[in-house]
């Protein structure tokens, strides 16, 4: 039983739909604008949160590149010692590594007592080596100390501090982190080699990330304005004023227990723009929702009357088919009966021919309509008008043959092991004309002397529209000298003229008893 609505119905039914959907909406709307800042805030977390691995990254990449690259060049030293190759050779290597290496400004060689003896360095784009009198005795500075207390294939960071005066960058102060690794001859230490980072290169991996970093001194080592200040005067536990983080904030630790801090600003003002920007087109989403259920009952109003005017057309299609239906199974139901009229008249004019040739010209001619009236005898009885189903076409048609040509008592079997294959009526008739031409020919020649023995029937699908079809007997078979490929008999003739119209091939099967063949063909495309 189906439930109509009549149109007062739907519109009680639609008024109270829009109310309890607008109250939905609304409350959703509320809900989701209440949530927002959170949501918001998590999202700025995490973009700090990738900020701060990025950085950390690209600061432990910078020092591990800075440390291979000080352990190359002692090891540059001790092969030119080992060779007794002069330290002015040295000198210009320094000076070489410092032109085509530009993230660093100052390459330095001292002995074990902390006195340099090359000092390298960059100065407005150039690199020159300092003259021997003005080469300096560091030995009592503590990360050279410390440098001369490491062992082969350590390296020393020196403490992060930030040098003021000459050495500046602009306006900006210029910090200063120091790589030292000592010099062995054999397993005595004799030299410290030095690399000291350029702080431009600072500004070149670090510009397109804006984060703060403190170092284990609490001075502002790199800033998110690229400023450096003695003492750090950033408080990074403050909040806003809905109680979240200004800040967040990430600890790295390098080698020497140098830790480090990693910090970045949240920012207030794009989070507020974007919470106004989420609660204004939240309420226009509510508004556009709610004129949208409006105009969608509104629809469903027109809907429905247009709906039962078109229910009243299809309730008429549907009888125009039937009827169109029934029309065509007729037309199938006269089409089988003209053609068993065809066959009857060529069954009586048969009995005035005395000539057994003949008549059994005017018989087979018979068995040729007689396989395209089961065709449509099949569409006839079926539901489905376009096809047939192809395994119980082939058991009908060659039982009829076997009756036919042998009488109800023959002791011939039909074995068939056809797959579910439904083929339609173009490709039906030609392909049942074949089957009735070997069939035909098996119980005329293959069994002409004797009343028993088996045909075989198998078909099966090879791909979307090709097909394979092995069909014969247990019987005589065909003579040797019989070429069933140029021969006059009108039978093999019509096998090889329908196979060719099946788009297919017809081969023999001489590996078993009697007369076999293997056909392959292709379904016809319905043109009707």
């Amino acid at each position: 039983m189906k439930f109509k609505l009549t149109a007062i119905q739907l519109t009680v039914f639609s008024l109270i739909l829009f109310l309890i959907t607008n109250i939905f909406i609304w409350t959703s709307i509320q809900t989701r604008v209440s949530h927002q800042k959170q949501n918001l805030f998590e999202l700025e977390q995490e973009k700090a949160n990738n900020t701060l691995n990025q950085a950390e990254t690209r600061l432990l990449a910078l020092y591990t590149i800075t440390k291979r690259k000080t352990l190359f060049l002692a090891n540059l030293r001790e092969l030119d010692s080992l060779n007794n190759v002069p330290t002015s050779f040295t000198a210009q290597q320094l000076a070489a590594f410092l032109r085509v290496h530009l993230n660093y400004y100052q390459a330095v060689l001292l002995d074990s007592t902390g006195t340099e003896l090359v000092n390298a360095i960059r100065i407005e784009g150039s690199v020159i080596l300092e003259d021997a009198d003005k080469l300096q005795y560091k030995g009592d500075r503590n990360y050279i100390k410390e440098a001369l207390r490491l062992k082969k294939g350590d390296v020393a960071l020196s403490l992060t501090d930030i040098k003021y005066g000459e050495n500046k960058i602009g306006n900006r102060s210029r910090p200063t982190m120091r790589f030292f690794t000592p010099v062995f001859d054999s397993e005595r230490k004799t030299e410290l080699l030095g690399l000291n980072l350029d702080p431009e290169s600072w500004f070149n991996i670090f510009e397109d990330i804006e984060f703060g970093l403190i170092s284990s001194q609490h001075e502002i080592y790199f800033g998110a304005e690229n400023n450096f200040d003695k003492k750090n005067r950033t408080n990074l536990d403050e909040k806003d004023e809905y109680g979240y983080p200004l800040f967040f904030s990430k600890k790295i630790n390098l080698e020497n227990n140098l830790k480090w801090t990693l910090y970045t600003k949240q920012d207030n003002i794009a989070l507020d723009a974007k919470f106004e920007k989420f609660r204004n087109q939240a309420y226009k989403t509510g508004a556009a929702l709610s004129i949208g259920i409006l105009f969608f009952l509104l629809v469903v109003q027109i809907l429905h009357i247009k709906n039962r005017n078109i229910s009243r057309l299809n309730r008429s299609i549907e009888n125009r088919l039937q009827e169109r239906d029934t029309l065509i199974k007729e037309i199938h139901h006269r089409v089988k009966n003209n053609l068993q009229v065809v066959a009857s008249l060529l069954s009586l004019q048969s009995s005035f021919i005395k000539d057994e040739k003949t008549k059994m010209l005017f018989r087979y001619s018979q068995y040729r309509i007689n396989s395209m009236g089961i065709v449509h005898e099949m569409l006839y009885k079926s539901d489905d008008l376009n096809r047939i189903d192809y395994g119980a076409y082939i058991r009908e048609l060659v039982n009829t043959l076997i009756q036919s040509m042998k009488g109800d008592q023959s002791n011939i079997r039909l074995e068939t092991e056809v797959e579910n294959i439904r083929l339609n009526i173009d490709t039906s008739i030609p392909l049942g004309l074949l089957i009735n031409e070997i069939i035909t020919n098996s119980l005329k020649y293959g069994f002409s002397d004797s009343e028993e023995g088996t045909i075989t029937v198998k078909m099966n699908k090879l791909s979307t529209f090709s097909y394979s079809l092995r069909i014969g007997d247990n019987g005589s078979g065909i003579p040797k000298d019989i070429n069933f490929r140029n021969t006059k008999s009108l039978g093999l003739k019509l096998i090889h003229k329908l196979a060719l119209q099946l788009r297919g091939n017809v081969e023999m099967d001489n590996s078993k008893i009697g007369t076999n063949y293997i056909i392959t063909f292709q379904e016809i495309e319905q043109t009707s």
